[in-house]
């Protein structure tokens, strides 16, 4: 009996098709997203860290673009605050690990803040979900104007679009439990000022965090996942004479495996004020992520997300998260 071959052409879509259905129904996580105001992007707030390391000698990829629009237009005694920008920021992400409890990770960060396209499609968004566009009819379409000012002194201005290398956050992480449906991880992150601080890609100084990330998948096709954030700012360049050194965030949600390889997520995002100013200069915020993730057999994952400010002026108005993920 002759043996039936198939030919690459006929095979090869087939393949591809089954690779995808057959992914495995573990390994959701977070969205890779945080509050993308422009104002706390350049403190060392730390990403979301990965509650399970991966296996001893073994790596882990990562890229993401979070894209935001920013606009505020406030008031408060004598000082003013004027916030109107988008902000794209790539991400990319290593991560080894030494063992099965200790694994090192390096993120390196790209910047750009200007007038941005998005106005026009997030006052549309807002209308379709009779969402209110706040302080949007103050201000022209997509442009850039960053000013903080107190009585005749303005201590922080940005006009001009820019780009380049954000601060470069280091993180060590330690396995403190894993097994199938549970683990926790702690993370020690050291941020340097590579950045710049006039154009906000950086704060101009080092700042530590300690964080603990955790997972727990309690039922079939249910997973809980969260993060508690402790920085320590050092003493930066941006709105030094209001700045903070102590900020606190959170983050916690529920990942449902809606088919396949297929996760829908919902989380939220928490944080304490970088500075003491009357107004909502990266104020306490709290945001609503939701989207997205395919996981391929092959290992790749691919993020797609949302995110809307649930305390206004303290978050930005909307960010679309894009990501890209893989293990080697």
């Amino acid at each position: 009996m002759r043996a039936m071959l198939c030919r690459p052409d006929r095979c090869l879509a087939p393949a591809l098709v089954a690779g995808l259905l057959l992914a495995p129904p573990v390994g959701a996580g977070p969205l890779p997203t945080r509050n993308e105001n422009p104002l706390l992007a350049p403190f060392g707030v730390p990403n979301v860290l990965p509650a399970r390391l991966p296996t001893a000698g073994s790596d882990e990829a990562g890229l993401t673009l979070n894209w935001s629009n920013s606009i505020t237009v406030e008031t408060a005694g004598d000082a003013s605050f004027h916030m109107d920008a988008e902000a794209q920021e790539w991400r990319l992400d290593w991560t080894h690990a030494f063992t099965d409890r200790v694994a090192v990770r390096a993120e390196l960060p790209w910047r750009r803040l200007g007038g941005g396209s998005l106005d026009s499609a997030i006052e549309q968004w807002h209308d379709l979900w009779g969402l209110p566009n706040g302080d949007r009819d103050k201000v022209p379409r997509n442009d850039l104007r960053i000013e903080y000012g107190e009585g005749s002194r303005t201590l922080l201005q940005v006009a001009d679009d820019t780009s380049g290398l954000g601060d470069v956050p280091l993180s060590v992480g330690y396995q403190l439990a894993a097994d199938d449906q549970r683990a926790v991880a702690a993370w020690l992150t050291l941020k340097a000022p590579t950045g710049q601080a006039s154009d906000l890609s950086g704060s101009g100084a080092l700042d530590v965090a300690l964080s603990v990330a955790a997972e727990w998948q309690f039922l079939e096709h249910w997973q809980w996942f969260g993060q508690a954030d402790l920085t320590w700012l050092g003493d930066g360049d941006v709105l030094a004479a209001r700045q903070r050194h102590g900020v606190g965030s959170a983050m916690t949600g529920l990942t449902w495996n809606a088919w396949r390889g297929l996760d829908l997520t919902v989380q939220l995002d928490a944080n304490s004020s970088v500075f003491d100013a009357p107004t909502h200069v990266a104020g306490d915020a709290i945001v609503l992520g939701f989207g997205g993730s395919y996981r391929t057999a092959g290992g790749w994952r691919f993020d797609l997300g949302f995110g809307e400010d649930l305390t206004v002026d303290a978050a930005p108005d909307f960010t679309i998260v894009f990501g890209a993920r893989r293990g080697f």
